[in-house]
């Protein structure tokens, strides 16, 4: 959905078979180059059966249908935190889904995000990515029901794994197990946890510590940015600020200059992690190939016509 909802007017009358199909070919080629190798590979004229409407969420439905087939499970997840900008057409197709709203004190998620491939670099971008993600989850948060969306802070699993994952059980209607606290010890976490250095948490037990480390890996210049970006957010998340009103205040107006220097910031860090990457993880190549395939999908679809 996030790589292409945004080409989607390049492939024309999705009505036209021979369009849909070729959306779909994209797809599941997109699918098939993840970086954590999926354990099917994509029947794409099942997908185009089964899918529900000619869209491209119908053909994410359909592959995840055919993943859960092949699982023997009965029930499918997705954790991207994209989905936040597709939940009304997910209802339009499963009215009985249920949401997630995790949460985390985005000046944490902005620690993290300075040591992984997967989002921005610079605090600025990663506050306004935060920002208008957190604003989404608070406005579905008002419009959901309590049986249709449950809100899940991060600190709460670290502090009290054991009843913040009965409550998560409760909401979803499955049976809680405590095994599902042991999930490090299973392939599939050890699996990603050994493919990139940005998924080795996965491969560790609940970390009870892991929170509030903004206050010794970020410095007081990039609190204070966060914090005048989303602290509307942070507050009504119920995370307290670290400065005054005021202090936020003689920051929030920013000229071109202070933008460019956090661009030109941007860049060198996602030079740096990006050859620390490549240099440790075992899916690098993986990575890089489905980069250059979505570049690739970009121009192709660019230059050519779609039929009528």
């Amino acid at each position: 959905m996030k790589l292409f909802f945004p080409l989607l007017e390049s492939y024309g009358n999705l009505a036209v078979d021979s369009n849909f199909r070729c959306l779909i070919a994209d797809v599941c080629r997109m699918v098939e180059l993840h970086p954590y190798p999926w354990e099917i590979t994509p029947d794409r004229e099942r997908v185009f059966r089964e899918a529900a409407a000619r869209e491209l969420i119908c053909i994410y439905f359909a592959i995840y249908n055919q993943y859960l087939d092949q699982s023997g499970k009965k029930r499918w997840c997705c954790k991207s935190t994209f989905m936040i900008e597709h939940v009304a057409d997910i209802f339009r197709f499963y009215p009985d889904a249920r949401f997630i709203f995790m949460v985390r004190d985005g000046r944490d998620v902005a620690v993290s995000a300075k040591a992984s491939i997967f989002n921005h670099y610079h605090v600025f971008y990663t506050a306004l990515r935060w920002r208008r993600e957190q604003r989404t989850g608070l406005e579905l948060l008002q419009a959901l029901t309590g049986e249709q969306i449950m809100l899940l802070r991060y600190e709460e699993l670290l502090a009290d794994p054991v009843n913040t994952v009965q409550r998560l059980c409760e909401f979803i209607e499955e049976p809680y197990s405590e095994k599902m606290l042991e999930y490090h010890r299973f392939p599939e976490a050890k699996k990603s946890g050994g493919l990139s250095i940005s998924w080795g948490n996965t491969a560790k037990p609940v970390l009870g510590g892991n929170r509030g480390k903004f206050r010794k890996l970020l410095t007081a210049r990039e609190i204070l940015l966060f914090e005048a970006v989303a602290g509307e957010e942070l507050q009504e998340l119920g995370y307290p600020l670290d400065n005054k009103p005021e202090q936020l205040m003689q920051i929030r107006e920013l000229g071109a200059k202070e933008r460019l220097v956090y661009l030109l910031d941007e860049v060198i860090q996602k030079i740096r992690v990006e050859t620390r990457h490549l240099a440790k993880d075992s899916n690098s190549f993986a990575r890089i190939r489905k980069i250059f395939y979505m570049i690739y999908i970009r121009l192709i679809r660019k230059y050519s016509s779609p039929d009528e």
